[in-house]
């Protein structure tokens, strides 16, 4: 009667065939790709995918006129938005011009408020506000969806004066 104790870390024949080594081996690409997952799933619950802190961004010009909020990552189909904050003008009138790939890719939502006049020229859509209550200041809402994933530049321009840029990605 053979009582010897096995080794449950030593490579067997018997009942199965059994390589230890490749088994170890086994066991740390599945650790990996466990913190893999884990991290994939964190990331994206802080934004990397869509909306979250990793995904709110802020652009602000250099003369600190003109102030963009937006969201850096989007999906396909879904809603995003953009804030464009102005700071007080002397006569209440102002225009923005957002240029870029993005107004091809992007079917506005909504728009609050709304432009006395609208243009687009290109790729280019300028939209223009006149009224003594601007003279505070002002803040755009826009509301908007992708139409195609991909990488689009976007540039907001003030007045032809002042201008931010910016990158959104959009995924699938």
């Amino acid at each position: 009667m053979n009582l010897k104790k096995q080794n449950e870390m030593d490579s067997r024949r018997y009942p199965v065939q059994e390589h230890m080594r490749l088994q170890r081996i086994e066991w740390r690409i599945q650790r990996i790709g466990y913190l893999f997952l884990f991290t994939i799933v964190i990331l994206g619950a802080c934004g990397l995918f869509s909306k979250g802190m990793l995904s709110n961004k802020r652009v602000k010009s250099a003369d600190g006129a003109l102030e963009v909020e937006y969201e850096r990552f989007g999906r396909l189909a879904s809603d995003m938005s953009m804030t464009i904050r102005i700071r007080p003008q002397q006569d209440g009138d102002f225009r923005l011009v957002l240029n870029g790939e993005e107004m091809d890719n992007f079917q506005i939502q909504s728009l609050q408020p709304q432009p006395q006049q609208a243009f687009s020229r290109g790729n280019a859509l300028e939209l223009h506000w006149s009224s003594p209550r601007y003279r505070d200041g002002a803040t755009v809402w826009i509301g908007l969806q992708a139409q195609n994933p991909g990488r689009y530049p976007v540039t907001v321009t003030l007045d032809n004066k002042t201008s931010v840029q910016f990158t959104q990605w959009i995924y699938p």
